[in-house]
């Protein structure tokens, strides 16, 4: 067998990257850090009252209370996460349908190719959208190709996803009046619409309604409560270095734990980090697939290393 290597390979993480990570998950969590250093110097120095010390069955019960609310909160994150992934999948094949079915129904008899590409710019313009409109941010080439391509629709920059989906309506309909599809295509075309419709309603819930508020705060409170009284049950054992090391071993792990289900719950961050979902590459395949070469989305450089998305 010979591989050409034409077609790439799936996105992997390698091994000199598990430093990147590391570095991006402590740079989010400095807060976190610097409180815990505030708190280990508490404890170091016996500020804190002796009568909040715990005994090993009560540290051990705790630890078990934390771990179990901790895992139930992180399976839901992952769960988050990667629903919202094959939500974006569903955006992808949508995509491609749309412009399989265009061709498909467009009568060949008469020149539709000026209307095909219009439709399908305006495919490619609603999955940019759904990328700015998710992550409440752009970067400025994108964002000055996205004011491209609706200036070729003729649609002001203001133009919100919205409005982009109630268009695509109209225009399946000027394809019926104009002759250019029959009934059967326009309905084909609508169904391809209201399935990208369902997955954009999809996305925005998962963005717009996180875990509940009371939930995350109980569960942060009680694993710093637990750190707390696992940093008194260490500093009693007295002043080896092994215990003092291994406590603060655990206690970072316990932390990191936290704080990782909070970053990945939220899948549609900013800063393009491994806690999020890779929507420039994802929409600058789209673009690949339904415009080829004709815009310059598909100049822009998109990266398939999961550490870095851009």
């Amino acid at each position: 067998m010979i591989d050409s290597g034409d077609y790439g390979y799936p996105p992997s993480t390698r091994r000199q990257d598990y430093v990147v990570v590391l570095l991006q998950l402590l740079w989010r969590m400095r807060f976190d850090l610097l409180l815990l250093l505030l708190v280990t110097v508490f404890v170091h120095n016996d500020w804190i009252p002796r009568s909040w010390t715990a005994d090993e069955s009560v540290v051990r019960i705790l630890g078990i209370a934390a771990s179990i609310f901790l895992a139930f909160r992180n399976t839901h994150a992952i769960g988050r996460w990667w629903e919202a992934r094959k939500l974006w999948g569903i955006v992808v094949n949508v995509s491609r349908t749309w412009a399989d079915t265009l061709r498909a129904h467009l009568d060949s008899s008469r020149p539709p190719g000026r209307e095909e590409r219009k439709l399908l710019r305006l495919q490619v313009a609603i999955v940019w959208q759904l990328n700015f409109q998710l992550r409440n941010f752009w970067q400025r080439d994108l964002r000055r190709l996205q004011d491209q391509l609706l200036q070729d629709l003729r649609l002001p920059s203001s133009t919100n996803l919205r409005q982009l989906g109630q268009l695509r309506g109209v225009w399946i309909g000027d394809l019926h009046r104009q002759g250019l599809t029959d009934g059967f295509g326009r309905l084909q075309l609508m169904q391809v619409g209201n399935a990208c419709t369902d997955a954009i309603g999809g996305l925005e819930r998962i963005r717009n309604t996180p875990l509940p508020a009371s939930y995350e705060v109980f569960v942060r409170l009680l694993n710093w409560f637990f750190v707390l009284l696992l940093l008194m049950y260490f500093h009693d054992l007295g002043p080896e270095s092994q215990s003092r090391f291994g406590s603060l071993v655990i206690v970072l792990l316990f932390l990191m734990a936290e704080r990782i289900g909070a970053y990945v719950e939220g899948p549609f961050d900013a800063d393009c980090s491994s806690f999020s979902i890779p929507l420039d590459s994802i929409c600058l395949t789209i673009s690949r697939d339904l415009l080829h070469q004709a815009t310059d989305h598909v100049q822009h450089l998109k990266s398939d290393d999961p550490v870095r998305w851009t």
